[in-house]
């Protein structure tokens, strides 16, 4: 969520930020005018108060006393809010009840207004970092780096579904059960999805320093919230039913950015770096149409997600650390893959910042991305009141950064179609071969 203050300090900047996200800036606007409104109201409620709590502190001995000496004047605090003398302390008594029915009308019309900015705030996305190149589409995103050698096939590679329909991807059987976009493995694919979360899961507590979690995998709506999949991605969550306030998650990300919500964390305790595998569910699949065939948009995946909470200074130094081990599993496989920086205009709308890690397939001719790897800098722990503390006591709002490390299908498809024979064997890459037990698929 953005911050009010930056608003508005900087509301121009504001406007032209969220103009390069392609985001509607009128509700700035809107926004500005209704915080104006809250102030005056939230001033007058606190001057109210501040004059009540005076003069009910000097009514409890101003009614003691009038019981020695019944001409006792009233006190002066007790006058200025009332405009006049009062006769006896029962009429002055019932006149501050009615003034604190007043003060609390006001409170509440206050209140009523900040819910109506906050709600205003929670539909608006976070703003590009400097560094993010400025964009309208996925075509002005930026080829930051590639790596490796795409492979020279003596034959015509063919696509995943092509190639593993006898060794247990059973399209037809997920839909018989749940419909499109939920896939069945069974044998040899189940097999190398297991593989292959453990391989992850291990590469980055081992060698990455992630240390590994076990979530739950449905949420209330408040722990979306605080990862700012609410209210925007509404429409694209599983829910259980109207007896429980839980989501199914569209990803680990979710129930790890809540951990430390509502804490102070030592700066010297940052980073803090969680690694997490679930299955992941998505009503939204991508474009109707699209990618629709095999595994490669599907409403339930395997995941293993990497999240970090660090301090301010730290985050853009971790945001390279985080990507650099999503990396590191592309290379162990030696899959071939890019990294993109994501433009201002295609960037997921709570990133300042986002690269993009996209494996080639062969068999369908595509890169596809298996991880996504962002820089939230303050917008999701100001929701989940995430702080940093630091030698001087001062508090600020931590940073956050997650990205995959990786989505399980399209790794999978690239380990596929990139490792696939003329005889239609595939070979298990050897970094794999120790979590899938065998040499070829």
């Amino acid at each position: 969520m953005l911050d009010i203050k930056l608003i508005r300090d900087n509301a121009e900047a504001v406007k032209t930020g969220l103009i390069s996200r392609n985001a509607d800036v009128d509700a700035i606007d809107e926004v500005l005018k209704l915080d104006a409104n809250w102030r005056a109201k939230q001033t007058e409620a606190e001057e109210r108060q501040a004059a009540l709590n005076k003069a009910n502190k000097a009514f409890g001995p101003w009614m003691g006393g009038r019981k020695k000496n019944p001409d006792m004047p009233a006190p002066k605090e007790l006058v200025e809010l009332l405009g006049e003398t009062p006769p006896d302390p029962e009429t002055a008594k019932e006149k501050l009840r009615l003034l604190g029915e007043e003060k609390d009308k006001l409170q509440g019309e206050a209140d009523a207004i900040l819910n109506e900015v906050e709600g205003l705030l929670m539909h608006l996305p976070n703003l590009p970092s400097a560094h993010t190149p400025v964009g309208k589409s996925e075509a002005d995103n930026v080829v930051r780096k590639e790596w490796g050698n795409k492979r020279e096939f003596d034959f015509e590679p063919k696509a995943h579904w092509d190639l593993v329909g006898d060794r247990g991807l059973d399209l037809e059987i997920g839909g018989r059960i749940s419909g499109s976009g939920f896939p069945f493995f069974r044998g040899k694919i189940a097999k190398l999805e297991r593989a292959l979360i453990n391989f992850f899961l291990e590469l980055h507590t081992a060698e990455h320093g992630y240390t590994e979690c076990w979530t739950p995998f449905m949420v209330r709506g408040e722990t979306l919230r605080n990862s700012s999949q609410l209210p925007k991605f509404y429409d694209e969550l599983y829910r259980a039913d109207e007896r429980d306030d839980l989501f199914l998650i569209p990803t680990a990300e979710v129930p790890l950015t809540s951990v430390h919500a509502g804490e102070i964390i030592p700066d010297e305790n940052a980073p803090i770096r969680y690694c997490a595998f679930t299955p992941c569910f998505r009503r939204e699949a991508g474009a109707a149409g699209k990618d629709t065939r095999g595994i490669l948009r599907v409403h339930q995946f395997s995941k293993v997600e990497l999240m970090v909470v660090t301090t301010p200074e730290r985050s853009e130094e971790e945001h390279e650390t985080l990507t650099r081990c999503a990396e590191t599993v592309l290379e162990k496989l030696n899959i071939p893959y890019r990294r993109l920086e994501l433009c201002t205009g295609d960037m997921g709308f709570g990133a300042a910042r986002c690269y993009d890690l996209e494996a080639w397939a062969p068999g369908v001719g595509k890169w596809l991305e298996v991880s996504s790897c962002s820089n939230f800098t303050d917008f999701q722990a100001r929701r989940a009141k995430i702080r940093v503390k630091d030698k001087d006591k001062k508090t600020r709002l931590a940073h956050t950064l997650n990205g995959s490390g990786l989505a399980c299908p399209r790794t999978m498809i690239a380990i596929l179609e990139n490792n696939q024979q003329a005889d239609g064997t595939i070979n298990i890459p050897p970094a794999l071969q120790p979590y899938y037990g065998a040499e070829v698929l």
